[in-house]
């Protein structure tokens, strides 16, 4: 069949502007649920049905925070919108607040409770928004006020008139009942100032405008807090976590948040102290708690599922999913109020959850039901109408042309014909798939031959020619002179047409798009310390990279790496990586790589944990290679005499300073993967690593391995 791409020609200002701006389809899937892509050329109708829908189940754990947990898979073919979908839900929500965790990882070998413990915890802890915000700002702010109105109440007169300081004057005036009516209007203008619903004004700022003391609020507040709260290890817990959140709002201060939701929590007085696993389910529960108070859903989204699971193509599929899925299931029993969303290639889905015990398999097939919606099992998202693709190219165009006097509906598809977007639509399986065939025909028909030299032949299945220079007006005379035309040959149905060329995907810029990600998550104060376990995971994926693309650092290669070997009861603390290097022909040393990262008191604690790996019977170190923040590295007192105690006994361990920079890279490893790999065809390996590692994250390599012979 032949179509002729130009029954009207533009204004050679439009084709000059199109050049300019370049390809409007080249970025034609979305990397991850906060790609900014998806904001950019996001189309409202685009599976409005589905959206609802979700949003939908998310608002039941709204209206009632502690229902039983849910779960609905969300099914389509590689390319078909699904992490578009999920970026609308966790960014295009107006008003209600939600807390939407869209893990990066999976790490296989962790207990999956704790598995999802830490991935809320990074997730409130770190610099990603959500609406704009980061969750951490939200929860602590509507929990601060709740709690300080809470203890202003439940305060005597005495308590509420300490929240203001007052010169030594003002005090003995107070005893004797003077001086007391300047403040009593304070508390009552703050107390009415914190019932309020509508357009409240932040916390911090009411505390400014009333001259309230911070520090002493936050002291007096945890006062209350010990004579409201129970104190068995819920209560123990919770005082902590409502505190620590008091000061993110009042002071801006996370660090205690961080601290004691990555240390603190194991280190309290417990009567009977609680193994591991009681431990995380504690401290998860009590989150839950705090979110359900505020009627803030908390939603656990996996997305790309089939390249979460499957990061190593090696592994036994099977068996990586069927422990996924029981453990989704052991959460759902255990913990109430979670909505878990899960997007999953529908041929990977329907490959294993059949296979699957049939208590899972029932569980994971629950039906839910949604007011306005009747009762949903799964969402099945097909390929868009033509009408529907017409919208996605007429806002990529828009994009393109905002700006030029050309910009008109009579331009609304250009450079394509609604014969061309229609047939398309009818051709191609995936919304992906259309994307890419407007963006190889956008380039012939803008470019020409000037943009076909950097592609070496036509798409399989497209012929394309030029046609001479011609005089004649429109038709009948009327409208734009054709100066030329291009005739380009498209089979009615290209099903079998390879979907990724050399330029599909370019590594650099995906790895600089996932670093930039990353930085942005790591900013806040104790981000850091709350990605601790995403960082471990990262560092596991990259050395398991290294070693399986063939990294070199000078004469060391690696012969074995164990991402994640967790060997102490600590949950945060005891995990590392081990890594066998081997230097020519000599006997590999085994090193263990682990992040060190406890601050405060946490600091001796994690140190001491971590060089506990070398004393272990049967030994599975050599040597102990500990990665610290630049900011911090020094050790003294506790920290000091630890790791002299361990130099005494002869055990081979040394500090290295990492940059911020290099935490990112391990931070974005694992979603540069899951992006690399979502960019390929079904089935494709992917291509080696090697030169883009040693290139990019040459210091963190040295980092990492055993020292360098000069």
């Amino acid at each position: 069949m032949t179509v002729t791409t130009c029954d009207r020609t533009p204004t050679e200002t439009t084709l000059e502007a199109l050049r300019q701006a370049g390809n409007p389809f080249r970025n034609f899937f979305a990397r991850n649920p906060d790609d900014d892509v998806c904001a950019r050329y996001h189309v409202q109708e685009l599976f409005a049905t589905e959206r609802d829908q979700l949003l939908g189940v998310v608002n039941l754990f709204r209206a009632n925070p502690t229902l039983h947990s849910e779960l609905i898979p969300v099914l389509g073919n590689k390319g078909a919108g699904k992490t578009h979908l999920l970026h609308s839900i966790k960014h295009g929500q107006g008003g209600a607040g939600q807390m939407l965790i869209t893990p990066g990882t999976y790490q296989k070998d962790t207990d999956f409770l704790e598995y999802l413990l830490f991935q809320m915890i990074d997730t409130l802890l770190g610099g990603a928004k959500q609406q704009g915000r980061r969750p951490l700002e939200f929860i602590s702010e509507e929990l601060g006020r709740q709690l300080l109105l809470g203890a202003i109440l439940g305060m005597k007169r005495d308590e509420q008139l300490d929240l203001f300081p007052t010169p030594t004057i003002g005090r003995w005036m107070r005893r004797l009942g003077l001086g007391t009516s300047a403040a009593l209007e304070r508390i009552q203008w703050l107390v009415e100032q914190l019932t309020r619903t509508e357009g409240a004004t932040p916390l911090r700022r009411l505390a400014t405008m009333v001259e309230l003391d911070a520090d002493k609020t936050c002291e007096l507040l945890w006062t209350h807090l010990d004579r409201t709260q129970t104190h068995n290890t819920a209560g123990l817990m919770r005082r902590h976590i409502h505190h620590g959140l008091v000061r993110a709002a009042l002071l801006g201060d996370e660090g205690e948040l961080a601290n004691f939701l990555t240390y603190g929590f194991a280190e309290l007085d417990y009567k009977v102290k609680p193994g591991r696993q009681d431990l995380v389910l504690s401290l998860l529960r009590v989150l839950m708690e705090v979110f359900q108070s505020l009627k803030i859903p908390v939603v656990i989204a996996f997305d790309q599922l089939e390249d979460l699971l499957l990061a190593r193509r090696h592994d036994d599929g099977h068996k990586v999913a069927e422990a996924f899925f029981a453990g989704l299931v052991q959460a759902m029993h255990q913990i109430d109020g979670i909505c878990f969303l899960v997007f999953a290639e529908r041929g990977l889905w329907n490959r294993f959850v059949p296979s699957l015990d049939g208590y899972i398999q029932d569980r994971l097939n629950n039906p839910v039901h949604v007011p306005g919606h009747g009762t949903i099992k799964a969402l099945r998202l097909e390929a868009p109408s033509a009408e529907l693709v017409r919208r996605v190219v007429q806002v990529r165009m828009h994009a393109a042309l905002d700006g030029t006097p050309e910009q008109s509906s009579f331009f609304e598809v250009y450079p394509f014909t609604d014969e061309q977007v229609t047939q398309i639509a009818r051709t191609e399986p995936t919304l992906r798939d259309m994307l890419q065939e407007f963006r190889r025909l956008f380039d012939h028909v803008v470019f020409g031959e000037v943009q076909k030299a950097a592609y070496d032949m036509d798409p399989p299945g497209v012929t394309t020619t030029h046609l001479p220079i011609a005089t004649v007006s429109g038709i009948d005379g009327v409208g734009p002179a054709v100066k030329s035309a291009v005739v380009v040959e498209v089979p009615a149905r290209s099903p079998v047409m390879p979907r990724a060329s050399a330029d599909a995907f370019d590594l650099v810029s995906m790895w600089e798009h996932a670093l930039a990600d990353a930085q942005a998550n790591l900013v806040p104060e104790g981000s850091l310390t709350g990605a601790t376990r995403e960082l471990q995971a990262g560092l596991g994926a990259f050395l398991q990279v290294c070693h399986e693309h063939g990294v070199k650092v000078g004469p060391w290669r690696l012969q074995h790496v164990v991402p994640e070997f967790i060997f102490s009861e600590h949950p945060t603390y005891g995990v590392m990586a081990i890594a066998h290097w081997v230097c020519k022909d000599g006997q590999p040393w085994k090193v263990g790589v682990g992040l060190f990262l406890g601050r405060g008191a946490g600091k001796p604690r994690d140190l001491e944990i971590k060089l506990a790996a070398l004393g272990m019977t049967p030994s599975v170190i050599d040597h102990l290679i500990l990665l610290r923040p630049d900011d911090d590295v020094s050790l003294t007192g506790k920290s000091k005499t630890v790791w002299q105690e361990s130099e005494q006994k002869g055990l081979h361990g040394r500090l290295e300073p990492m940059q911020v920079e290099h935490f990112t890279m391990l931070y974005g490893f694992p979603r540069f993967l899951a992006a690399l790999g979502e960019s390929l065809p079904p089935g494709q390996a992917l291509p080696n690593l090697a030169d883009l590692i040693q290139n990019r994250c040459d210091k963190l390599l040295e980092q990492v391995c055993m020292p360098i012979s000069t």
